[in-house]
């Protein structure tokens, strides 16, 4: 009989085959009933137990946790709570309620609250019988995480020898091509493996035979076996090339999409190729990006291109530790992985074993610098390689922002990038640094201002501007949804810009009141197109300090928007900033009265961000309050001030709910509810997504 483990063990204790099982509460005798359960299980078990649930630990720190459970409170809202918190973290791993006779839910709201099932306490054999079955069900999901992550791992090691190889291989997501090798792109008449990826294949045959390869791509993926058939390419001189092509199943990316292994040979209709023919030399990188750089000039004027160099640190020592064989594989994988995360049209280019060379496109030099220091902590944190042989790389990064002058100047630009990851990597490694440029810099902020100008106008006039959403979720189970409306400006190409880069122009432009209209016109036509659905979602939408200063013009808005959508309109909520109001604040108080009266509600936002933050909710009463975002790192900090402490009592008093931003981890989300925080936001929670209202989104167009 295997024995549960009688404390908290640290993480490092545990072994890989352990499960766990989380299990929270104060009744000692209740804990020793669920110990006794665990004890019987045929699994290895480990007990870790918490007797609050801002305490609980997280999968990322134990790892194979198979099982949460909660010895249920007496108070319903409590076991509410505590299940709302679990639901955060257990992904879909199965929640026990373990209940006594004093217990705060019954079976039916247990399972409504998210638990997986509710178990007696008082009778062991259902206690035993109920354990083993979540045991089960915890163990089959960690077995089936476990091989689907060594699947991918295994695929993906694969496609990048492959398509390092001399033979014409790529595979089909969708339909569109990935992990092309060199010689497939030859094969399309393309110099470049980057020309290739991306492409619908489809596009690259020849049109009467578009349906047959269509048809067997789909049979392939449907029915997971492997065809073969001889047809037509169109290469881009305008050629047809014959080709016979085997496809085969591949393993399926997330989200369901389906991968084909395709294998392509040149063919005379069935004729086998001219053994030890020569083939077309592989084009070496710094060629490949030659070429590019010498276009740069002629490039969106509303993106700013850079170079990112990525120098891989202590090869040697990588290639003494693993052999070269395998080393080398690793190193691939840097480069897969570089692939990986490109964004739209960047490109990369490899230099040598190990350095990389990426080309990308921004909107400003901040963005090129914030894309290379993330690129360099991402890398940090992977892990490549396979269960016997695996590692973790460091790498030297530099970047540079390209500016007009052509091939020579994109020229010496890449010398300084070079030299600038060498000399990072002579001082040690493992680090990110911009590149000085020699000459001066001729940007003129001013200049740059002037010309978001006529854009974000254009913008305004033919509804150039999007909105992404992030969630709000509340800590004590309120099921309403809330959403953070957060504006975004569209590019020439479609892409999404973020508020930092024009609203400091838009403010110099005395842009931002119509701005502001705008996107509460937008909100309004969300929320009526989600209540067509039987959505009903509320929005939050910033107003600016300009708004203030023109509340007349908003208010007037606002009305004519209800009017053409007949929203409820407490799902629409205004805010502002405390600093804004504390400047303006009779305005402020003015234009919070008149929406009162109108029906909508009023956050305040940034609060605490002033010392006598409270007497500004004695002149502007408020729905919401968004804390400061300082004030939330306090609370995770455990060294709260007095000034924190009084803003949570007096929110309390007036039965004001809190929201905490910027929470970026579950345990986060546990102290802050603790602390008295009823609601939080954060890229944990939810990326800001402009694809959660989407369909609205494009209806609305």
């Amino acid at each position: 009989m295997n024995q549960a483990q009688a404390s908290v063990a640290a993480p490092s204790e545990a072994t890989p085959e352990t499960l766990k099982a989380v299990v929270i509460g104060r009744e000692q005798d209740a804990i020793e009933a669920v110990r006794a359960a665990l004890s019987a299980q045929p699994h290895d078990c480990e007990l870790i137990h918490a007797s609050d649930p801002a305490n609980v630990v997280s999968p990322e720190q134990v790892g194979a946790i198979a099982l949460y459970g909660l010895v249920c409170p007496a108070e319903t809202d409590s076991a509410r709570r505590a299940l709302a918190l679990l639901r955060n973290l257990a992904d879909d791993a199965p929640i026990l309620l373990f209940v006594t006779a004093e217990a705060g839910l019954d079976a039916l709201q247990a399972v409504a609250e998210g638990a997986w099932d509710l178990c007696p306490l008082d009778d062991a054999s259902t206690l035993n019988r109920r354990v083993a079955q979540a045991m089960e069900i915890g163990h089959s999901r960690l077995a089936r995480h476990d091989l689907g992550q060594r699947l991918v791992h295994a695929q993906r090691r694969l496609d990048v020898l492959l398509s390092q190889g001399e033979d014409a291989r790529a595979s089909l997501i969708d339909g569109r091509i990935v992990d092309a090798s060199p010689a497939f792109a030859r094969l399309l008449g393309l110099a470049d493996v980057a020309d290739a990826n991306g492409l619908d294949l489809l596009d690259a045959v020849a049109e009467h035979e578009r349906g047959r390869v269509e048809e067997a791509i789909a049979q392939v993926a449907r029915e997971h076996t492997d065809t073969s058939m001889v047809f037509d390419l169109a290469t881009r001189e305008g050629r047809r090339q014959p080709v016979r092509a085997l496809f085969q199943p591949g393993v399926d990316e997330p989200g369901g999409r389906q991968r084909v292994s395709a294998v392509f040979q040149a063919s005379d209709q069935g004729r086998a190729p001219i053994a030890n023919a020569p083939q077309r030399p592989l084009h070496d990188g710094r060629m490949a990006l030659h070429k590019v750089l010498a276009h740069t000039d002629a490039r969106s004027p509303e993106r700013v291109p850079g170079l990112i160099f990525v120098a891989t640190d202590e090869i040697s020592t990588l290639q003494d530790r693993m052999g070269l064989a395998q080393s080398d594989l690793v190193l691939q994988e840097l480069g897969l992985f570089l692939l990986e995360n490109l964004r739209g049209e960047d490109r990369v280019f490899r230099f040598g074993a190990g350095e990389y060379v990426l080309l990308v496109e921004r909107h400003s030099s901040r963005e090129i610098a914030e894309s290379a220091e993330r690129l360099h902590q991402m890398l940090s944190e992977e892990i490549f390689g396979d269960e016997r042989h695996s590692a973790t790389l460091s790498a030297s990064v530099a970047h540079i922002p390209l500016v007009a002058g052509g091939v020579h100047g994109a020229d010496q630009r890449l010398r300084m990038v070079m030299d600038a990851a060498y000399d990072l990597r002579a001082e040690g490694g493992n680090a990110c640094r911009a590149c000085e440029s020699p000459e001066p810099e001729h940007a003129d902020p001013e200049a740059d201002a002037q010309q978001w100008v006529p854009r974000l106008q254009q913008a305004l006039a033919r509804d150039r501007f999007s909105l992404a959403y992030q969630s709000i979720t509340s800590l004590a189970g309120d099921s309403q949804p809330y959403f953070d409306c957060l504006l975004r400006y569209v590019d020439d190409r479609g892409a999404l810009v973020r508020p930092g880069e024009f609203l400091g122009a838009a403010e110099q432009a005395g842009l931002m009141p119509e701005i502001d209209r705008w996107v509460a016109r937008r909100a309004i036509a969300v929320i009526d197109q989600q209540r067509a659905k039987d959505a009903h979602i509320t929005l939050f939408v910033k107003l600016s300090a300009a708004t203030l200063s023109n509340a007349d013009a908003f208010v007037a808005a606002l009305r004519e928007a209800v009017r053409e959508r007949a929203i409820p309109r407490h799902q629409l909520i205004l805010s502002l900033r405390e600093d804004d109001v504390r400047a303006q604040t009779h305005a402020a108080r003015a234009l919070a009265r008149t929406l009162d009266e109108d029906g909508f509600r009023v956050a305040l936002t940034h609060y605490g961000s002033t010392p006598k933050a409270i007497q500004v909710l004695d002149n502007l009463p408020a729905a919401f309050i968004k804390l400061a975002p300082d004030f939330a790192r306090q609370v995770l900090g455990g060294n709260e001030d007095g000034q924190l402490g009084a803003i949570i009592a007096n929110a309390r008093e007036r039965q004001i709910p809190l929201i905490a931003e910027q929470i970026e981890d579950a345990n986060s989300m546990a102290r802050l509810w603790q602390a008295g925080v009823n609601y939080v936001q954060g890229h944990f929670i939810q990326e800001p997504d402009t694809e959660a209202l989407a369909h609205t989104e494009n209806r609305l167009r």
